[in-house]
């Protein structure tokens, strides 16, 4: 099975996709997405949907996992939420993407 990890930051995601053999990874992509500095938030989903869609349908990936980066437990609630609301909503979007093409979660 073809698996795809990835971590999503306020300016980058970062994924990797990969195999797991007998409980052992072998990475078959690894890379970043950075989004453009001039793109609004709503051409920033577009943009990563659209690298994902062509990334589902290149690799066949059947199991996907989202992480939202730069999460530190000490900072209050509303300040962090404030910091990656954009992180949030691309994991949202990333989510809906995976289960609308019938990728699972694996945890």
């Amino acid at each position: 099975m073809i698996y795809i990890d990835m971590y999503i930051f306020t300016d980058n995601i970062q994924f990797s996709i990969f195999r797991n053999f007998s409980n052992t990874k072998k990475i078959v992509k690894k890379d970043e997405i950075v989004f453009p500095v001039c793109y609004s938030s709503a051409q920033k989903l577009n943009y990563v949907r659209n690298l994902t869609c062509i990334f589902i349908e290149e690799y066949s990936i059947k199991y996907f996992k989202v992480n939202i980066g730069n999460l530190d437990k000490n900072q209050e609630v509303d300040i962090l939420l404030n910091e990656m609301k954009d992180a949030i909503k691309m994991e949202g979007v990333l989510e809906e993407l995976f289960i609308s093409r019938g990728v699972k979660p694996w945890k």
